[in-house]
């Protein structure tokens, strides 16, 4: 992250956070987990980078999971579903019927 940051290529960033989140969840650094997700989250909102918001949202859901939140889960699922249809980036449908297998209603 540190060689993004001294980069200043901002549209690189929110896809090593989302990374780092995703190894964070899997050493139970649930706190770390959660920061690099709110950053990307900011950094992707402030530059209207639309999949890398339904990515966060994505790694939301698995990080609820992880702590053993189905309700939040699936709203983080919701919402990535939506923008996963209005954006047409079906690519993350694999990722979206995992995780409505882990998290079903």
């Amino acid at each position: 992250m540190d060689g993004l940051r001294a980069a200043g290529q901002q549209q690189y960033m929110p896809l090593g956070l989302l990374a780092r989140a995703a190894l964070r969840r899997a050493t139970g650094d649930v706190r770390g987990a959660r920061a690099d997700l709110e950053e990307a989250a900011l950094i992707a909102a402030r530059g209207e980078m639309r999949l890398f918001q339904a990515d966060c949202h994505l790694e939301r859901a698995r990080l609820a999971l992880a702590e053993g939140d189905r309700d939040r889960a699936r709203e983080h699922l919701e919402t990535a579903k939506a923008m996963i249809v209005e954006t047409g980036y079906h690519r993350r449908d694999p990722e979206v019927a995992e995780l409505e297998g882990a998290a079903p209603e």
